[in-house]
């Protein structure tokens, strides 16, 4: 009771009065009252303690309170990765080898209770032959020096009119509004432009039901009597875990309709799909086919199944199938993950396989993996990924990858990224 009451009018006192002067006349008070016996030393640095950590809140408070509101509802985040890469491929007389960056700035602002808006920039290979490419936000380092480049990476507004459905608009970010285990249609670095709906709606503490639905704009063709290149697509899913909380299940069915696409040449082409010829940054010819398609993606999880030292076990897949061609029309891949579910603190660790296998024409060469045989489609091959935290929010990671075309002349790619990613 004494403390408290001595806290109380010692903190109403800072209040009142600037903090370096009442600080200072605190710590005298504190010291007149040990020398007259009513504090003992060890209360007296208790108090002390307690006073300079009020003392810190109420002056970060007042900072918070003195900025505009928008400030204060504003968030940053971002990330920092070094890399080093080795890539051969069986038929190159040399090997390559690249140091590569990756730097990307966001910020998110809550305009009200309902709605917000999102932007980002990462870094750009400015001296690549094509700097804006979406499967990339690598600046390799080359050219003596030279400064690369900053590009916007996505910007967007979102709504949410209820807790179960959110509604997004400009250029987001792909894994809030799509689905998907693996990279086998989609590079990690795909943020799409357009508008996407996810909903998502709780039956008991076991189910769950969701759909994604949305139109991506593609490109634009500048042409009155041609639609522009856009996509459409629709994925209606289900999750699932026990009462326990030891097993967790995730399936999804997708449909995916390209616009305006057949016939045309489109820009970041890996030049792999038929009725094209030559490599990406010479490619000739036009798609023969629309690439409309249907896929399944699922998701199986348990929870410690070995006890405390490995916290989750996954196993996961994709399947794609284009309506249109008569061959080369299937894609799937198939893998596992186990040790932390997320790698984000010091110790955390997580290992993943997944193998992969692409058809010509199962779906477009402009989305999957880049690092994957340069994003192409007729691949097939292995992953391995390693990660592990040094720090909070420092983790080392390991990426090896071994492909090779399905059809036509072998040429075995080996490419290792060993990568340091520091998050903030």
């Amino acid at each position: 009771m004494k403390k408290a009451i001595l806290l109380g009018i010692m903190f109403i006192f800072l209040g009142i009065s600037s903090s370096f002067a009442a600080t200072t006349q605190i710590d005298s008070l504190i010291e007149k009252l040990v020398e007259k016996g009513i504090l003992d030393r060890e209360e007296a640095r208790s108090i002390k303690a307690e006073v300079v950590a009020d003392e810190k809140l109420l002056r970060e408070e007042g900072l918070k309170q003195s900025m505009p509101e928008w400030v204060q509802k504003t968030k940053l985040k971002g990330d920092l990765r070094l890399r080093y890469q080795y890539e051969r491929k069986k038929n190159d007389a040399e090997a390559q080898t690249r140091g590569r960056i990756r730097y990307r700035l966001g910020l998110e602002t809550k305009i009200n209770d309902m709605v917000k808006v999102g932007a980002g920039l990462a870094s750009s290979n400015s001296s690549s032959s094509n700097s804006d490419d979406p499967r990339s936000t690598n600046q390799t380092l080359q050219n003596m020096f030279d400064r690369g480049s900053i590009r916007l990476d996505y910007a967007f507004a979102e709504y949410v009119p209820a807790p179960w459905a959110k509604i997004v608009g400009g250029k987001f970010l792909r894994s809030d509004y799509l689905w998907s285990p693996t990279d086998l249609l989609w590079d990690s670095d795909i943020n799409p432009a357009g508008s996407s709906v996810h909903l998502e709606k709780k039956l008991g503490d076991q189910w769950s039901l969701f759909n994604n639905t949305g139109i991506w704009i593609m490109d634009e063709n500048g042409k009155v009597d041609r639609v522009d290149p856009f996509l459409a697509y629709t994925q209606v899913g289900a999750k699932w875990k026990d009462k326990n909380k030891a097993f967790d299940a995730t399936l999804a069915g997708i449909y995916y309709g390209f616009n305006g696409i057949e016939d045309i040449l489109l820009d970041n082409r890996a030049c792999t799909n038929s009725g094209l010829s030559g490599s990406s940054s010479s490619c000739t010819g036009t798609l023969i086919y629309d690439y409309d398609s249907a896929g399944v993606s699922a998701e199986f999880g348990i929870n410690k199944p070995l006890g405390a030292n490995i916290e989750r076990l996954a196993f996961f897949s994709d399947f794609i199938h284009n309506f249109d061609p008569e061959d080369d029309e299937n894609g799937w891949a198939t893998g596992v993950k186990f040790g932390d579910a997320k790698v984000n603190g010091q110790n955390q660790w997580q290992m993943k396989y997944q193998y992969s296998y692409l058809g010509r024409d199962a779906f477009p060469d402009t989305f999957p993996d880049s690092d994957r045989l340069g994003g192409a489609t007729n691949v097939r091959g292995h992953e391995w990924i390693i990660e592990y935290g040094l720090a909070k929010n420092v983790i080392l990671g390991l990426d090896y990858y071994q492909d090779d075309v399905i059809k036509g002349t072998k040429n075995r790619q080996k490419l290792l990224q060993a990568d340091i990613s520091f998050k903030f």
